[in-house]
């Protein structure tokens, strides 16, 4: 029985462009063991959605199990790139989480809440300072690594379009972000509530998708991009500050939605969120539960590049 050619086989759609995504998502040692392998599998077999899933479940569970990883595949400047790149995914997602606060806890009655309730002032107030030094170390942290690659870049053409495609994603979210906010001029302040609610759905889902995106470009610029063991502890030292932050912004989040729920109940249980379908506090469990989820696993990732930064030549 011969192997069908390329036309016969089966094309895969947009679940095949997701698996290969998770695929990405695996930690390093994996990718290089099992990747090209895997990659070729769903070539020839393009997955169902329940399969997606499962590789993308199985890519969480391998960050929390990394013994189970193999060994001898990743060295030492290698690792602190997965592991600082790791972080940076999380905070991608925790961004998007703390956003998601800030629209929660936004209008005037959280505000005179927060006048009325030190606590509940002072949880806010050291979120939005928390977010702010992260944002800042971030952009710390990375920068050196920027600059390195677009040198790199500018002498090597081989390298320019692997330098530029993480800004592909960010363009394209403002083209997003600009429509969004032309069919909201458009349809006006008298629209039905539930098209507002689905419209900042699925601008949530694209900044997500498109954030991802930038990530996951950046970590494959980094890696083909020569850099000095001090410019990987630079960047190792920020995403360290990072994941403290993250771990400090949660416990906060914490106490805010315990404060409300003890000195503000009649507004805790108020609806809200998209389509008002959860509570304040549900929404804040919510938060909550996805920033302690992104903080652990930054923290992981932390501590397995600290474990071999020592090897950095």
């Amino acid at each position: 029985m011969t192997a069908p050619n390329e036309s016969e086989r089966p094309r895969g759609g947009i679940s095949e462009r997701v698996a290969n995504v998770a695929l990405r998502l695996y930690p390093l040692a994996h990718q290089r063991r099992y990747g090209e392998e895997m990659r070729s599998l769903l070539k020839d077999r393009p997955p169902r959605a329940g399969a997606v899933l499962n590789l993308l479940g199985n890519a969480f569970l391998a960050h929390l199990r990394p013994a189970d990883a193999p060994a001898g595949v990743v060295d030492a400047a290698d690792r602190v790139r997965a592991s600082t790149s790791g972080v940076l995914l999380c905070w991608m997602f925790f961004a998007a989480v703390g956003f998601g606060f800030y629209k929660t806890t936004e209008d005037q009655p959280f505000s005179a809440a927060g006048h009325s309730h030190p606590l509940l002032r002072d949880a806010h107030l050291a979120v939005q300072g928390l977010a702010v030094i992260a944002s800042i170390t971030v952009v710390l942290g990375a920068l050196p690594l920027i600059l390195t690659a677009v040198a790199r870049a500018r002498n090597d053409a081989s390298m320019r379009r692997t330098v530029l495609r993480p800004f592909l994603p960010l363009i394209w979210f403002a083209g997003v972000t600009a429509a969004a906010v032309g069919v909201a001029h458009a349809v006006g302040p008298n629209h039905h509530s539930n098209v507002g609610y689905g419209l900042a759905v699925l601008w949530g889902i694209a900044g997500l998708a498109c954030g991802t995106t930038c990530v996951l470009a950046c970590r494959r610029a980094l890696f083909v991009t020569p850099a000095a063991a001090v410019q990987l502890r630079a960047a190792l030292v920020g995403a360290t500050v990072v994941t403290a932050t993250m771990l400090a912004i949660a416990i906060a989040t914490a106490v805010y939605a315990i404060a409300l729920a003890a000195d503000a109940a009649a507004l805790a249980v108020q609806s809200n969120g998209p389509f008002q379908v959860l509570s304040v506090t549900v929404s804040l469990i919510v938060l909550l539960v996805v920033m302690v989820g992104s903080s652990a696993l930054a923290a992981i990732a932390t501590v397995r590049a600290w474990r071999v930064e020592s090897q950095l030549a």
